[in-house]
């Protein structure tokens, strides 16, 4: 009885098994929907490469085989892995550490090319850190946004802005969470990508995987702080505010595109407004110049 209640689990299994079509390379298996298989196919061509690329630079071993699923229908997903946690329906992708594995969802939206860098960036780090729940916030997101070229325009303006009003968040309390409120959250995003990118530019990258590596041995922050920059970590925050003092000003806030836009329309409106009001100048100029003329002379 018990194997042949065995046989029909895995029989019930098999129509989400065929579903997918596979895609292997040397560190990646893609398994996509034949609807899929081009994006699958695409991506697969430069996987190897990238994830190599990354872990050289973060002083990793690329370690074993990942897993990647691209769906349209997510719920095909959970079907074939039903040992995945449900993702947000606004999210493009995810990824599990403790699995090896990441689902891509191209039909959300936003460049898949970017979202596979994202989740492979968690994939990195969460092998590192030995669990998911280790890496800190700020770091893995951070290097997340800086493979994956998520700079833009809004995110300066973001930043700017709270250096600006004085609602910078302290980078110690990133690690553990980041703020349920969006538009905080989306500070510590931003806050997370300019923070790596300050101690790239300042210290150069060999600093920076001497710091990485300290970090994710010992899981000591300040610790890691000490011996690959030489300074301790409020030291190092000091010149971290000072580039923020430097680097944002209302010079990027007034640039930003949303900001463009806003001063664009009101120069339409004042442009309407001038036009509107000239025409009234002219109609009442008409209107007099009529009132005087011979043929309204009695």
């Amino acid at each position: 009885m018990k194997q042949l209640l065995i046989f029909m689990i895995l029989l019930c299994a098999t129509p989400s098994a065929r579903a997918f079509e596979a895609v292997r390379t040397r560190q990646f298996v893609f398994y996509a929907c034949p609807e899929d298989r081009t994006a699958a196919e695409y991506l697969a061509r430069t996987a190897d490469a990238t994830l190599q690329g990354m872990a050289a630079a973060l002083g990793l071993p690329a370690g074993g085989a990942i897993e990647v699923y691209v769906v349209q229908d997510i719920e095909k997903f959970y079907r074939a892995r039903p040992d995945a946690g449900r993702l947000p329906s606004w999210a493009a992708g995810a990824a599990w550490p403790e699995k090896n594995l990441i689902v891509l969802l191209p039909g959300r939206g936003g460049d898949i090319d970017k979202t596979f860098l994202h989740e492979m960036n968690h994939i990195l780090l969460g092998r590192a850190f030995q669990s998911a729940e280790r890496v800190p916030h700020w770091l893995s997101e951070g290097l997340a946004m800086i493979w994956a070229d998520e700079w833009s325009l809004q995110r300066l303006a973001t930043m700017t802005m709270a250096a600006l009003s004085g609602k910078l968040l302290p980078m110690d309390e990133l690690a553990d969470h980041f703020p349920a409120d969006l538009r905080t959250a989306e500070i510590a995003y931003c806050q997370s990508f300019y923070f790596i990118s300050f101690l790239k530019q300042q210290f150069g990258s060999d600093a920076f995987q001497h710091f990485f590596l300290e970090y994710t041995k010992y899981k000591d922050f300040k610790g890691a702080v000490r011996l690959a920059y030489q300074m301790d970590w409020e030291d190092l925050e000091k010149l971290w505010r000072k580039y923020i003092a430097l680097h944002f000003s209302w010079l990027p806030l007034i640039t930003s595109t949303s900001t463009l836009w806003f001063l664009a329309t009101l120069l339409c409106i004042a442009g309407y407004i001038r036009k509107k009001h000239r025409a009234r100048q002219i109609l009442r100029a008409w209107q007099q110049e009529e009132a005087c003329s011979p043929d309204t002379l009695h």
